[in-house]
């Protein structure tokens, strides 16, 4: 129950211990938030912003700046909003505005005109300058980043450009759009994404998109495997990956070609048995159009009567087995390589946390760049987040999903209110004093939480970056 002062108070007949009651105060149930404006003033988010949309700067007298209407965007989507018109909820929120620190939040409109107003440069520059904003705080790996290509499908309603008929495994025949997405493996960063139309396939526009991938690498890093499926299974993206010196493991397309010079060459005794029903075997060989070029080829099969649920091809001329068969210039075992590659299956979890955490596959306008510049600034938005979840959560929360921390982090009640000239935040939940919102006079090394010691805000005020912790002893009165 929320703090109220000469409140009338009442029953429910069907709850009578739960007393309700009424109050002029504002109320957010948003309160958690306060986390992630403290988290972006540390990173310098703001300051960024205005650097990378320096070119959007409006002239009307009752403007809303660009920078704010792009960090309406960010919190938008922290807090849930799956279309245009929920941002109308945290619009209306009195309360939610003072604790982020955004005089006017931006309506749906405000935020539609300033993603109309992008065309391809602009996409393209500022997405990779936050893009790689967002990926400073990245820790390098010795070994070098495993990256992960990647596309899935946006299922579109309407008539908007870039919206065909293609691949559509859930709702065949549907028009969509086709984004193609870069992952690090190990850092769980989304590299670089871009929106495509419907009707494009997964290797077009690959090595391109390679070249712009690499680019956003952070300084310090540097990538020692790329994984792909069987859609990036072409000569010129090989031939792209073996010129920057890239070690790649590409699940190759079973064509009548590939079974026939590849499967159907290897010899009975080749094949070793990894694992009870589960062979592996590897060759070298040129296909047909590569030139007299060979590479080395890894095949995994499966035996169905001992794995009934393996995945993989079953092919007719070989009964009782389902085959893999992947194009690697990594020089290890057969066996290692399979599982270098198992892998991989993770980038499927990071492509639901932005279809459904971030719900970016619902945001879709006319223009098919402005369609294009939400979809990348929801990536950026998923990297913040990804990095706010580490840098500022418990260690325990690393594996959980962007849902879980919107859930059980920013859903928290508080109550407005004015004590000693200053305006002040009063957690509904929990019976403590209440917080100072920070401000311009107040920085954030000032603020604390309502939260319990775990959810305590990091201690600018010290040159690590660490947790701070409330040494005041527990008593019944603070739970």
């Amino acid at each position: 129950m929320v703090r109220m002062s000469k409140a009338k108070r009442e029953r429910s007949p069907l709850y009578p211990k739960i007393l309700f009651g009424f109050t002029d105060h504002p109320i957010t149930v948003w309160a958690g938030v306060i986390l992630l404006r403290v988290y972006f003033e540390w990173i310098q988010l703001r300051e960024e912003l205005n650097a990378a949309l320096v070119n959007f700067s409006k002239r009307s007298n009752n403007q809303i700046s660009s920078v704010e209407v792009m960090l309406s965007w960010f919190y938008g989507l922290a807090l849930g909003a799956e279309r245009f018109e929920h941002f109308t909820r945290y619009r209306r929120d009195r309360l939610l505005g003072e604790l982020l620190g955004i005089k006017r939040y931006g309506s749906p409109d405000t935020m539609r005109r300033l993603f109309l107003r992008f065309n391809y440069q602009k996409v393209t520059e500022v997405s990779e300058r936050l893009m790689g904003f967002s990926l400073t705080r990245s820790r390098p790996i010795l070994l070098g980043h495993t990256l992960d290509l990647d596309s899935t499908v946006f299922c579109r309603y309407g008539e908007q450009e870039g919206s065909l008929k293609g691949y559509n495994p859930s709702k065949p025949g549907r028009p969509s759009h086709h984004p193609l997405m870069a992952f690090l493996a190990e850092a769980r960063r989304l590299l670089w994404a871009t929106l495509r139309s419907g009707n494009s396939g997964s290797a077009n526009g690959c090595v391109e998109f390679m070249k712009q991938a690499l680019s956003v690498v952070p300084m310090g890093h540097r990538i020692g495997l790329v994984r792909a499926d069987a859609g990036f299974f072409e000569k010129r993206f090989l031939e792209y990956l073996e010129s920057q010196e890239l070690p790649y493991i590409i699940v190759a397309r079973l064509t009548a070609v590939v079974r026939k010079l590849v499967i159907h060459r290897i010899p009975s005794t080749t094949w070793r048995v990894v694992a009870r029903g589960v062979e592996v075997a590897d060759l070298e060989i040129s296909l047909p159009n590569w030139r007299g070029v060979k590479r080395r080829f890894v095949c995994l099969r499966q035996e169905t009567s001992e794995r009934p649920e393996a995945r993989g091809r079953r092919l007719v001329d070989c009964p009782g087995y389902t085959y893999r068969v992947m194009v690697t210039s990594v020089p290890y075992a057969a066996e290692v390589v399979t599982r270098m590659y198992a892998g991989r299956a993770d980038s499927e979890n990071r492509i639901k946390e932005l279809k459904e955490d971030l719900s970016l596959d619902t945001f879709c306008l006319k223009s098919f760049d402005a369609t294009d510049a939400a979809f990348r600034m929801g990536c950026v938005l998923y990297n913040l987040l990804a990095d706010f979840r580490e840098t500022v959560l418990p260690r325990s929360w690393f594996e959980r999903r962007l849902r879980a921390v919107r859930d059980f982090v920013f859903l928290v009640g508080a109550d407005l209110i004015s004590q000693g000239r200053r305006v002040q935040s009063w957690n509904g939940l929990l019976a403590t004093k209440p917080q100072t919102i920070p401000t311009k006079s107040s920085p954030p090394s000032h603020f604390s939480t309502p939260y319990r010691p775990k959810f305590l805000p990091p201690d600018f005020s010290t040159a690590e970056f660490g947790f701070k912790r409330d040494r005041r002893p527990v008593s019944n009165r603070d739970h």
